[in-house]
């Protein structure tokens, strides 16, 4: 075969035999070239297409992806880190890592905020990587929460943020009795189950206005849990985004999981579960005016009610209703009565 008519699959098996294994460190198995070697076959006339593959706008070479790609832009936005006032270099990466190294030492910006870049940096690369080799859209909060997650425990463990308070907000139970959230306020009890025989977990929320009286429920299942922490913390993170979804405020969330308490308050001597109490802490500072509290179980009742039925009576359909459960009504309406 002529050398003009070969693909760009050709091309790459060729190469790797010609030149060797040390040159095929930049070529992955599945024959998708890294940035730098794809960017020198390209040179060499062999057709590939140096595109984005996340946005599809401008050449993929490192200073794009890092800086200039959809992704990043919106990553280095959500990220708090300030932009160049001129903008990120197109074509150097040395000048805008040099602007990060300077934002590093400035005492204007917070301590994690200005020496978060390097896990950002390396997030939006494996985000990139995860696109290409995973089809997994890359969501730039996500990015985000994760490198701070990852520098938090970095800098923690290297003694830098020791001086930092715990962002644990879980607040310790305040009565033995289920009680009416203040007014203008909303209360949100959930309740999680789980099964270790089948990984099945079970997850519930309730509403409760200022009166007492139950304003949504919802249940679901999950599948694939393999610890009671992950289970808890699964159903703290669903009923906090369902929160969001539902666009609602000032909601005193209460839980009675010892598991998910003990991880919450020590996200580092959890590390199974460390991501899953970051991210839920990260939603709930996201509702404005919420907060997050132990409580006993006899405070959350109804809503392990719901959950146990999960397992119990393999209710594994996903609803949203008003109003509470028919069959709970009277455990609901006791609760209400005796509560101040």
């Amino acid at each position: 075969m002529s050398e003009v008519g070969k693909s760009s699959n050709e091309w790459c098996i060729d190469v790797r035999r010609n030149h060797g294994g040390g040159f095929a460190v930049g070529i992955s198995d599945r024959n998708q070239p890294s940035l730098a070697v794809k960017s020198q076959l390209r040179s060499w006339g062999i057709p590939l297409d140096t595109t984005c593959s996340v946005c599809n706008q401008g050449s993929e070479s490192v200073c794009h992806v890092l800086f200039h790609c959809t992704t990043a832009q919106e990553v280095w936005k959500v990220s708090g880190v300030p932009t160049p006032p001129a903008g990120w270099s197109t074509s150097s990466v040395f000048l805008n890592l040099h602007y990060l190294f300077a934002c590093s030492k400035n005492q204007a910006l917070g301590l994690s905020t200005r020496l978060v870049f390097p896990w950002v940096l390396w997030q939006i690369w494996k985000a990139r990587n995860k696109f290409c080799y995973e089809q997994v859209a890359p969501v730039a909060n996500d990015i985000v929460v994760v490198a701070n997650d990852e520098a938090s425990v970095w800098l923690n463990l290297h003694g830098v943020l020791s001086e930092v308070p715990s962002t644990s907000s879980v607040q310790p139970p305040v009565s033995p009795l289920w009680t009416k959230p203040p007014s203008s306020f909303l209360k949100c009890n959930v309740g999680s189950s789980w099964s270790p025989t089948s990984g099945i977990a079970g997850a519930s929320w309730l509403i409760h206005d200022s009166k007492g009286e139950v304003l949504l429920h919802s249940r679901r299942s999950f599948c694939g849990i393999t610890s009671k922490p992950q289970c808890d913390l699964l159903a703290l993170s669903w009923a906090a985004e369902a929160m969001l979804d539902l666009k609602k405020e000032k909601i005193i969330f209460e839980f009675s999981s010892v598991a998910a308490n003990s991880a919450l308050m020590d996200p580092l001597s959890h590390p199974a579960v460390y991501h899953a109490c970051h991210r839920l802490m990260w939603l709930i500072n996201a509702i404005q005016g919420s907060s997050l509290h132990q409580v006993p179980e006899l405070c959350n009742s109804p809503a392990l009610h719901i959950a146990d039925s999960v397992i119990r009576d393999h209710r594994l359909q996903s609803y949203v209703a008003s109003n509470g459960p028919s069959w709970l009504r009277s455990s609901i309406s006791n609760e209400a009565a005796g509560s101040s």
